[in-house]
């Protein structure tokens, strides 16, 4: 039986809840206000299922798969597989084009099958494990690009995902039952029940075990990598930052601590703490915690997961079902929204400006004027985020400090301010709400609560106005401690190797408008910028980015770009002009960052517009066939299949081709990139849209650790 609903590029529709679910409050947005209609959206989903109780699941992209005994079902019931014995664990590739059982017989022998979830019963392949040992833990690197098989011989080996054969191995020293890998594919974790290990996944070194008398229930990442939690049943989930793996934080009462999960910006982790109790936990203040009451007594799995809109959804076990709850109550991670637009704006900041010259950039960017930005940034983007909690709160009036002159004026949303007074004044201050607030301005403190950090308040009863600024609240030199901040001279360094990028993009322009290859209407931008991140084995390091894209004006796009069906890179003007560039600049001035055997990442955006193609286009296998390709799409890893055989129906496979042909292109003419460890990503969209507008490819190369 095949199961249409299940193609890779249509997966994501199979929840019957994803559609409904599209006016709700996102993890990313601003807090709603208690006013905000609500009235026709579900609070939680429901689905029941005849054959039992979920023994657990397992996730795809927005879908989820409970299983039960030997089966596999999807939320509707429809059995997926069944795999023969009762299944331990299943895990789901992260393309979603396969996944891997493992299951016990009941003589205790175990095996490790790899199952496809498009059509019933279909087994890919069974792990020939005598020579291995018996399978124990199973999972999958988070570019899909990578099997991982622990077995009872204390190995875990690394195996091809194409032919399912092993190409390196970690001696782990003890057999996993649970493996996971965290989403930066940096650390792959592993416990046995009292044993857990972390190690550094492609160096093979331990960072760090633990050897516990109390029984491991879960292990967790958040989801930017920066956190690993262990949760034990003594009611303790112990949280370790992942740079050192020194401890973080501990949450205790936690019953019986049956599993956890992180949301997704890590300020939130709920636990199970009965079969019939979850409790949502604010990390940042534990006392907050909510309660989600779960009835049958079964409760024994969860997890997060979005909907096509971004909405926070927690999915659980309950008697003969999986609820999908909508996480009405989780605010956004305040701080780090603001610190990461906070970057962001800081980035084009620090850049050159057209026409400025070194001295004048030296003189506009340094450390006191880099560091008052930084903080003219924060202020604007919290006081943005906060959304003028001053209108919401009740303003009464406490004590007056009469040797500082200063009055305490209270807020029911908010901290105290100290607000100076003289005391002359103080007569008429008898009532908030004579008080009027203007141009204020809120700051974000460590518990991601806002404070006000600065207002004029006017005071109706005596016609005086007053000033409250504690915009200095904290001195210049906090950037010390920022792992974000670069040195300016690493900055200026960069800064005058994209003035080189620029010279080249200039010339190469230039001589592609003298063979009428590109026109006026097409525009090339090349960027660049130093990204400091830690490395797999805790280290701080410095990478430098570089990005070349390009744009053409629609009504010359189909001359200049790419035109319908093609994908060939010498077929697009503007394509080839783009990648002369990159051939200039790295076999030139920039083969200084190409260094034999560093670590090299390469993102190639594809992109295709949505003119529907009527009759499948031939494919001239210069790229070779890819077999369900790892790609992201909608900033969803899936599977692609395009072959010379059967040729290019659908727009995905035409917008991978492009981007294949960008590595083509760049393994074959740009060959010094090749003596770098170089791991190329295909990344696309497919617009909705119709047009030739829509067909542009961009390329970014991040060099890791070069400064």
């Amino acid at each position: 039986m095949k199961f249409p609903y299940l193609r890779p590029a249509s997966r994501c529709a199979m929840i019957a809840l994803i559609a409904a679910m599209a006016a709700g409050n996102t993890y990313a947005a601003k807090k709603k206000t208690d006013d905000a209609p609500q009235q026709r959206i579900k609070s939680e989903y429901q689905f029941k299922l005849k054959q039992g109780t979920p023994e657990g699941m397992s996730r795809y992209s927005l879908t989820l798969y409970p299983y039960l005994d030997s089966k596999v079902l999807t939320l509707q019931g429809h059995q997926v597989a069944d795999v023969g014995n009762p299944i331990t664990q299943i895990v789901f590739n992260p393309s979603g084009v396969n996944f891997a059982a493992i299951t016990r017989d009941k003589k205790g022998r175990t095996e490790a099958a790899l199952f496809d979830p498009r059509e019933e019963n279909k087994r890919l392949d069974k792990f020939k494990t005598k020579r291995l040992g018996n399978p124990s833990a199973f999972a999958y690197t988070p570019d899909a690009r990578m099997m991982i098989l622990a077995t009872d011989s204390a190995i875990v080996y690394k195996l091809d995902p194409k032919e399912r054969k092993p190409i390196n191995r970690i001696k782990a020293g003890i057999t996993p039952t649970v493996m996971l890998m965290s989403p930066n594919g940096y650390y792959l974790a592993m416990t046995d029940g009292h044993n857990i290990k972390v190690f550094n996944f492609e160096e093979g070194n331990e960072r760090k075990a633990w050897r516990l008398d109390e029984t491991v229930n879960g292990i967790i990442f958040s989801e930017d990598s920066s956190m690993f939690g262990i949760l034990t049943d003594d009611g303790l989930l112990t949280i370790y930052d992942t740079r050192n793996f020194s401890l973080k934080q501990t949450v205790d009462d936690l019953g019986q601590a049956l599993a956890a999960a992180f949301n997704f910006d890590g300020k939130y982790v709920a636990v199970a703490t009965s079969p019939n109790v979850i409790d949502v936990i604010n990390l940042l203040r534990e006392n907050e915690r909510d309660i989600v009451d779960v009835p049958g007594g079964v409760l024994s799995d969860l997890l997060f997961l979005p909907d096509a809109q971004g909405n926070t959804l927690m999915a659980y076990n309950v008697a003969d079902g999986v609820n999908a709850k909508r996480m009405y109550g989780l605010e956004p991670y305040y701080g780090k929204l603001m610190a990461d637009e906070v970057a962001e704006r800081m980035n084009e900041w620090l850049k050159m400006m057209p026409g400025e010259s070194m001295a004048d950039y030296q003189a506009r960017v340094n450390d006191k004027t880099r560091a008052a930005q930084q903080r003219l940034f924060e202020d604007e983007i919290s006081t943005n985020l906060a959304n003028n909690l001053l209108s919401m709160s009740a303003v009464t009036l406490g004590k007056y400090d009469r040797a500082n002159q200063l009055l305490e004026v209270d807020f029911t949303n908010m901290p105290s301010i100290l607000l100076p007074v003289p005391e002359t004044d103080l007569g008429s201050f008898t009532n908030g709400d004579d008080l009027q607030f203007s141009d204020a301005k809120y700051g974000i403190m460590p518990n991601d609560n806002f404070e006000l950090i600065y207002a004029k308040v006017y005071n109706k009863a005596n016609g005086k106005s007053y000033l409250f600024d504690n915009l200095e609240r904290r001195p210049l030199s906090f950037m010390e401690g920022d792992d974000n901040v670069v040195s300016l001279e690493i900055i200026q360094q960069q800064q005058m190797e994209e003035m080189k990028l620029q010279e080249i993009r200039q010339q190469v322009i230039e001589e592609a408008k003298s063979q009428n290859v590109i026109s006026d209407h097409t525009n090339i931008t090349v960027d660049s910028k130093v990204s400091p991140e830690y490395d797999a084995n805790g280290n701080r390091i410095l990478n430098y980015e570089v990005k070349f894209s390009y744009e053409v004006e629609p009504e010359f796009s189909v001359v200049e770009d790419f035109g319908p069906g093609k994908y060939h890179v010498d077929e697009s003007g503007a394509a080839s002009s783009m990648l002369a560039i990159v051939k200039e600049a790295f076999e030139g001035d920039f083969a200084q960052y190409i260094k034999d055997g560093k670590k090299l990442r390469v993102n190639i955006y594809g992109t295709a517009d949505a003119t529907p193609i009527i009759r499948t286009i031939a494919y001239d296998g210069a790229y070779g066939d890819f077999e369900d390709e790892p790609v992201r799409q909608n900033g969803q890893l899936t599977g692609i299949t395009v072959t010379s055989k059967t040729g290019i129906k659908e727009n995905p496979q035409l917008a991978l081709l492009r981007a294949a042909g960008v590595r083509n292109f760049l393994q074959n003419n740009v060959q010094n990139l090749n003596r770098m460890n170089a791991d190329y990503n295909y990344i696309i969209d497919v617009s909705e849209d119709r047009g030739s507008a829509f067909r542009r490819i961009t390329v970014e190369f991040t060099f890791v650790d070069v400064f």
